[in-house]
């Protein structure tokens, strides 16, 4: 879930601060949070002139691109400062506030399992702690970091905050197994990566995207449910469970996947608008480009 950050040095500052930082009051931490996010995003050129170009195109009604760039390596700062907390995981529950429950029981009310499909929104890490703390088992598909020291520290924190990590590369048995057994596993399908994809619009651009998500999902008749961890001024977060995504399923398997990968997109693009500060600019988004007939 961290993999698009890898060039940004949050990580390098992480392992610095991994030792203490758990044992810091979250005020405090929020506050350095910003300053990570602060300096990174000064430091970083390369990561800060992308976000900056791909908030223009994206926004152009937008008129201070560098206040929102900023704002959006500061909430990533602070995500990781509440990444290092989840050693204890008390906070959560009153740092979060949850909607749309009943949209997830209903789901699971199948036994077909749930996919959690969610985007590089808010704090994304945090959804799993939360399903942990009101007693949902969840199974996070993820790409290991190469780094086997921050991997460890990944991983390990995402257990202790009572969720796992499937690899994304070796634990597609696993995945189907744990909609076998009526748990969540969740995926990220926001980014354009190596993985299996189609093309959909994506702030008026084509975006390879990941059709992971829908593809599980017409193969095991599994629930699809957009979830979202939106930040609050005060840093407390709303976690809002969508309905159910409506799939669309016909004879054509190739355009359904396409036609459902765009209904999810569409979806993360309001929550953008809505928060543009809340996602990930600096990651190469529209990197790969349709290929010209």
């Amino acid at each position: 879930m961290w993999r698009p950050l890898k060039h940004c040095g949050y990580w390098t500052l992480a392992k610095l601060m991994s030792g203490f930082a758990s044992r810091l009051p979250l005020s405090a931490s929020w506050k350095i949070g910003d300053y990570i996010g602060e300096l990174v995003f000064h430091q970083a050129s390369v990561s800060r002139n992308r976000a900056k170009r791909q908030i223009i195109q994206a926004l152009p009604s937008v008129s201070n691109v560098e206040h929102l760039a900023l704002k959006c390596f500061q909430n990533l700062g602070k995500n990781l400062m509440e990444f290092l907390h989840f050693q204890q995981t008390e906070w959560v529950d009153t740092a979060v506030r949850l909607e749309g429950q009943r949209n997830l029981d209903q789901a699971l009310s199948l036994e077909r399992g749930v996919i959690v499909l969610m985007g590089h929104f808010g704090n994304w890490e945090l959804v799993g702690a939360t399903f942990a703390r009101y007693g949902y088992k969840l199974n996070a598909i993820a790409r290991p970091i190469r780094s086997k020291t921050i991997n460890n520290l990944v991983v390990g924190n995402r257990r202790q905050a009572g969720y796992d990590s499937l690899d994304r590369e070796k634990s597609l048995r696993k995945a189907f197994r744990c909609l076998k057994q009526n748990e969540l596993l969740a995926i990220l399908a926001d980014v354009d990566t190596k993985t299996s994809g189609v093309f959909v619009n994506f702030f008026g651009r084509s975006a390879h995207t990941p059709v992971g998500p829908v593809a599980i999902a017409r193969k095991t008749d599994a629930p699809l449910l957009p979830v979202f961890m939106v930040r609050q001024p005060d840093n407390t977060h709303h976690m809002i469970i969508e309905p159910a995504l409506d799939l669309q399923k016909t004879e054509h398997k190739q355009h359904d996947l396409i036609e459902n990968t765009q209904r999810f997109t569409c979806l993360i693009e309001r929550y953008i608008r809505q928060y543009p500060e809340q996602w990930i600019w600096m990651h190469d988004r529209w990197k790969t480009r349709p290929v010209s007939n």
